[in-house]
């Protein structure tokens, strides 16, 4: 297989080790421009910028499998675009949710397939200084994110309630309530003394918690006695993109969903701009 890396050099080379691990990969060119159609299999766009969406899209028509790393794109629309040229083309898109792709991630989804009740809290260190509002924002969207993977996109009621300082979001409690009466909540602040990140997943039969920032998740259930145990299991993180990258060499092979697909993004997108049409309103 033939794949293409798209972006700055240095991390372009970065992407390049992981991919040259792959016996499925034969060569691997790196280049600033998008390649000619039937010259590479697939692609890898490292892209930031508001043009990765247009540049997806042309890859797409171009009948090349790609896989976007950047932070998670919310235009409906680029998204709507992206999803079916994806599925006329029969192309595999791949989108770089690190919080999806992650082993303890994968893992949990393996243990519980479905969860019926989701908690989130997540607090980022305060540090003094500019605000942008962004890069806050990015937290909580990443976890509605991991819910809308975990219990797609079919949610029937959103609560959401902003810390607010002079007109600066600095805070968001979100619930998400499903159909099926499934629940999911966010409890996010960006003025904590310390990084925390914890989830919390359950169905009927096990729970599982998991501490993000170091990959370390606990599985509860009750034994055959009534006893309730523990099953601990710890990831390393740095493992994260180089599992995404099989993954997508994977699904090519196999002609199946990539871990996080355009539709995926196209839910979340559509979930978090209720949200912030929910904030706005307040």
């Amino acid at each position: 297989m033939k794949i293409a890396i798209l972006g700055e050099k240095n991390r372009a080379a970065a992407w390049e080790k992981h991919l040259r691990k792959l016996s499925a990969i034969t060569e691997v060119i790196i280049t600033s421009s998008i390649p000619a159609r039937d010259s590479v299999n697939a692609a890898i766009l490292l892209d930031n910028t508001d043009q990765k969406l247009i540049t997806l899209e042309k890859l797409i028509k171009l009948g090349i499998h790609s896989y976007l790393v950047s932070h998670l794109p919310l235009d409906k629309k680029s998204l709507e675009k992206i999803h079916h040229s994806a599925q006329e083309a029969n192309v595999r898109v791949q989108f770089s949710h690190w919080p999806s792709l992650a082993p303890a991630s994968l893992w949990m989804k393996q243990k519980i397939k479905k969860p019926n009740l989701i908690q989130i809290k997540r607090e980022v260190k305060f540090v003094s200084g500019a605000v942008d509002q962004t890069e806050i924002d990015h937290h909580w969207i990443d976890e509605v994110a991991w819910i809308i993977k975990g219990l797609g996109g079919n949610v029937h009621r959103i609560e959401a309630k902003p810390m607010m300082i002079n007109q600066i979001r600095l805070g968001l409690n979100i619930t998400l309530r499903y159909e099926d009466s499934s629940v999911a909540s966010i409890q996010f602040s960006a003025l904590g003394s310390s990084n925390l990140h914890q989830r919390t997943i359950s169905d009927k039969n096990v729970a599982i918690d998991c501490d993000a920032i170091h990959q370390l998740v606990q599985l509860y259930r009750i034994n055959d006695f009534g006893n309730l145990k523990v099953e601990t299991k710890k990831f390393d993180p740095k493992s994260t993109a180089e599992i995404s990258i099989l993954q997508f060499i994977k699904s090519i092979q196999l002609k199946r969903d990539t871990l996080y697909n355009a539709y995926d993004a196209l839910q979340t997108s559509i979930i978090v701009n209720r949200i912030y049409e929910q904030i706005r309103k307040m």
